[in-house]
């Protein structure tokens, strides 16, 4: 198994051995991928406060633009409901 694997695995909780079917672990690894994205989402969003510049929103704003993009790469739907304030090119 590989180091991907156990991560994904003992993120969920999963049994560290036996068998996956391809559908369930699919679901398992976008979801791993679209948790982590919002990760980041999350601390670039933390850091905007009273005292936030310009530069600051626009970093803020071009993480949230980067996630959106990865995530509907994965589930464009979850995607716009996450984000539905966040207009694309």
């Amino acid at each position: 198994m590989t180091d991907y694997n156990t991560q994904v695995r003992q993120y969920f909780n999963l049994h560290t051995e036996g068998k996956i079917c391809k559908k369930c672990w699919k679901k398992f690894v976008d979801n791993y991928k679209i948790d982590h994205l919002l990760e980041m989402n999350a601390k670039a969003q933390m850091n905007l406060g009273t005292d936030a510049t310009k530069q600051d929103q626009q970093l803020a704003l071009d993480t949230a633009k980067y996630v959106k993009e990865k995530i509907m790469e994965i589930d464009k739907k979850k995607a716009e409901s996450m984000f539905p304030e966040i207009e694309l090119k």
